[in-house]
Order: structure tokens, then sequence, then C-alpha cells
């Protein structure tokens, strides 16, 4: 598959190009101060192969990191959920991707009454990795916001256009509901591909191992040792695009949809790789990311 990483005319803009004969549909999350971009090029791809896809900007997001603090998790998963019930009525199936906090998106919509087909996480965050979180409650009423946290790529001139501050109050927000989110792991019925970078300045592997402890399915991990924290623009991208693209074509060669209340024969046991595929013991003790 052919990646374009050149962005749209407006970088941070949401991108939906729906396909009139796909029964599937993929939805792609971004992070917490990220933007539709970077998500943009594996959308565009997609779509080019005949996928319908949908990258919402989610709330408080393309416009200022003051406006990204006065909404919080409620807000972004609303919206989240609304787009995955838009794309439910006009396909049989959706896959949700997400990116860092869109993975914890897309995990959270795995326990909703009508959950997507299958959820592929790209360095998702459940935790906020800094050790201000315990303060977080009291310090957003102290200090509006900290440098930045977007922008960890390792390819050379490439941008999910981030803000430049990152807003204590949405942080908080995101904060709080994750522990809410990791004590309802048990509930997601759904494969879960998990893409795990072998540097991520953003999200440590403490993640990893929560997700392999407390969800009810082993999740299939795979390691993308070329890439950083925002590995979709990075040069593992292609290894995300490919791997997303078939999991729309396997559901696509359903005949029905998959039930709500468990998963479909077909993906109802996944496997983890190979240990010499796994990334956690080369990430082990290494503090990382929260995008």
């Amino acid at each position: 598959m052919e990646i374009d990483f050149s962005p749209q005319s407006v970088p941070t803009a949401p991108y939906r190009q729906m396909a009139p004969d796909s029964p599937t549909a993929v939805l792609l999350l971004h992070g917490i101060t990220g933007s539709a971009a970077a998500w943009f090029p594996i959308a565009r791809a997609l779509a080019a192969e005949g996928v319908s896809v949908s990258v919402p900007l989610l709330p408080g997001h393309g416009t200022t990191w003051q406006e990204l603090n006065t909404t919080g998790w409620k807000d972004w998963l609303d919206a989240a959920e609304a787009e995955l019930s838009s794309l439910q009525e006009s396909h049989a199936h959706v896959v949700v991707a997400g990116l860092s906090m869109g993975g914890a998106l897309a995990l959270a919509l795995g326990a909703v009454a009508s959950p997507p087909a299958a959820i592929m996480l790209v360095n998702p965050a459940l935790y906020v990795d800094s050790p201000l979180t315990p303060a977080l409650p009291l310090l957003k009423h102290v200090v509006a916001s900290v440098p930045a946290i977007g922008g960890d790529i390792a390819h050379p001139g490439r941008d999910e256009y981030a803000y430049d501050r990152t807003p204590i109050a949405s942080v908080a927000s995101f904060a709080f509901a994750l522990r809410s989110l990791r004590e309802d792991l048990w509930q997601i019925d759904r494969p879960v591909t998990l893409f795990v970078s072998g540097r991520d300045n953003v999200v440590s592997p403490r993640t990893l191992r929560t997700l392999r402890s407390r969800l009810p399915h082993a999740p299939t991990v795979v390691s993308l040792r070329r890439s950083r924290h925002v590995a979709t623009l990075d040069f593992d991208a292609d290894i995300i695009a490919e791997a997303v693209l078939s999991t729309a074509r396997s559901l696509t060669s359903t005949s029905s949809p998959a039930p709500s209340t468990a998963p479909s024969p077909a993906t109802a046991t996944v496997t983890a790789p190979a240990p010499a595929h796994d990334p956690g013991s080369a990430a082990a003790g290494e503090s990382a990311d929260g995008e």
C-alpha cells in the first residue's frame, strides 16, 4: 500500500471518505493535544483501497490548547461513540483504531452496547506517566498548562500538528477516566491488536502489561522497532496501515456483522506473537509518553 505523507490543505482538519460498496468502515482516533493529521496519511491510503474511513477531530483539538482545557474525557468519548454509531448505521462492520489517548477511547468503545468489530491500538495510553499525576486535581487550579508532549516522531520532517502546550485540566480529566477504564477492560470481548513502538517517550511499558493481564483475550502484539510514539507518521506506518487494511478486508469477507455480545468465531482466539516479536522485554523499565 502506498502512503503519501503530505498533509491536507488544513492539516488538522477531520477526514471522512465513504466508499459506497464497502461493508466495513474504519474509525481512526487521534491523541490528546494532537489532531486528525496523525492518521490522515494512513486514512487516505485506506480510502484509496476502497475502504470507508473517518478521522474525526475530537472536541477541543485543532484550535488552541486553551479551548482543549475546557473539554474532557466525556466530550471526547461522546464524540467518538457518536461517530462509531454513525458508521455502524451504514456499514456491517466497523474497525476502531486509536493512537495514544485515541487508543484509550477505542478500548472504551469496546465496552459500549454496540462495540466495534475489532480494536487496533497504537501506543495506547492507560496511564498518564508523569510524577505530577497524583497532584493533577489540585494542580489544575494553579497551573493552566505545561510543555508539550506531542511530536514524538523519529522520522524527520513529519508533523502531527499538536499543541505547543499541554493543558492541565484536560489531562486531569483524562487521568481520572483511565482509572475506571483500566477496571473495565474485562468487558472488552473483541479482538485487540496492539502496536508498540521500540522507543516511546510518552507511554510507558506498564500499559502493555495491563492490557495483557486484564483483557479477556490475549491481544496480538506487533513491534514497531523503528518508530516512536506517533508511529502512524513514523518509519513503521506501513505496518500499521497494512494490518488495518487486512483486518477490514477479513471482516468484509464475512457474510454478517459480528454479534454485539461475543467475538466472531474467526477472531475469538487471539494469539500473541512469539517472544522474539514482544517489545515488552526490550522496553521494560523505560519511561515513555502520554499524548
